[in-house]
């Protein structure tokens, strides 16, 4: 039996909208979900905002966690009850995934769960913490390495976090805002450094001295990315986590001369080193060592879901992540 429920869909840049859609029964080797929290990504700015262009009218999301409340036959290891979220494979489309939509039927073999009922879904999304581990998995960290990490939004503190529970000998880590450099600081940042002040442009400066063996972009600023060369020593690595959007101009040069290996750290490279990468975010974020309760700044309902997108694009003062809250 169809069953009413509400989705978010991109009408055009700059406009969304709730529409009413039907959830059908699960069928065979599905699960229903009611969803709990979804999270705003990047990824969804950017088609808001019209920097990435796709066709519209188009669903959004991919960040969910959401309650189990119907099984389809033939459904085993899960159950009704289970707090689950979803491995998004990169090759199917938004609505195949874990969208904005209140209640949805999901493939069971790409559900991953949580081992127990989870008291604040808003800061426990699955999707970002299994983004944050295949970064980690990409840098090729090895004990007393020396790291730079230069942008501290959302992502970029989520990585923090990971790093700092990794054997390094350093983590400095850079950015404009004082703010969420304190928060950085706090999650463990050996150093940090305020750039477009006085203080932490020189000291960036004395840094180039002191090439690092791992130099991670996290900002997703085309001139962050292109002074990474001047910060990586010779045979060192360049993590590119943060996704540019468009052509970026860097120094060959430079990092051929120095032998450097440039890491692609996309959140869906896991996808081709056979990692559980998902089921590895869900025991980080249960063990707490990736904890989003102080990086979700902005909760919305539904209802509000034009101002999150809003916000989220403008990013005002305080704002480091918002989440979509269902009821």
């Amino acid at each position: 039996m169809d069953m009413k429920t509400q989705a978010v869909y991109l009408l055009e840049p700059g406009k969304v909208e709730v529409r009413d859609a039907e959830c059908a029964d699960p069928v065979a080797g599905q699960v229903q979900v009611h969803s709990l929290a979804n999270g705003i990504c990047m990824g969804e700015v950017v088609q808001f905002t019209g920097v990435l262009e796709l066709p519209c009218p188009r669903p959004l999301g991919h960040e969910g966690i959401g309650v189990v409340t119907k099984l389809g036959a033939g459904v085993e290891g899960v159950r009704e009850g289970d707090h689950v979220t979803i491995w998004n494979d990169p090759r199917l489309a938004v609505e195949d995934g874990f969208p904005w939509q209140a209640d949805l039927n999901l493939p069971a073999d790409r559900v991953v769960k949580f081992s127990r009922p989870v008291d604040d879904p808003a800061v426990m999304l699955g999707e970002p913490a299994a983004c944050a581990a295949t970064a980690l998995y990409s840098y090729k960290i090895t004990p007393g390495d020396r790291v730079l990490l230069m942008g501290t939004g959302y992502m970029g503190l989520l990585n923090v976090q990971g790093l700092a529970h990794c054997p390094l000998a350093e983590l400095i880590v850079t950015d404009v805002k004082a703010a969420n450099l304190k928060l950085a600081a706090e999650f463990g940042a050996t150093e940090t450094v305020q750039v477009g002040t006085a203080e932490g442009d020189d000291r960036m400066e004395q840094l180039k001295a002191e090439p690092f063996d791992l130099v991670i972009d996290s900002a997703g600023v085309a001139r962050v990315l292109q002074a990474t060369a001047a910060y990586v020593r010779p045979g060192g690595r360049i993590g590119m986590f943060a996704w540019h959007h468009g052509e970026v101009s860097l120094d060959m040069d430079t990092l051929h001369m120095k032998g450097v290996t440039m890491l692609n750290s996309s959140p869906w490279m896991g996808a081709d080193h056979n990692i559980d990468k998902m089921e590895r975010g869900v025991r980080l974020l249960e063990r707490g060592i990736l904890d989003m309760r102080k990086l979700v700044t902005h909760r919305y309902s539904l209802a509000e879901v034009q101002r999150a997108m809003e916000e989220s694009a403008d990013r005002p003062d305080g704002y480091i992540k918002g989440t979509l809250v269902f009821e």
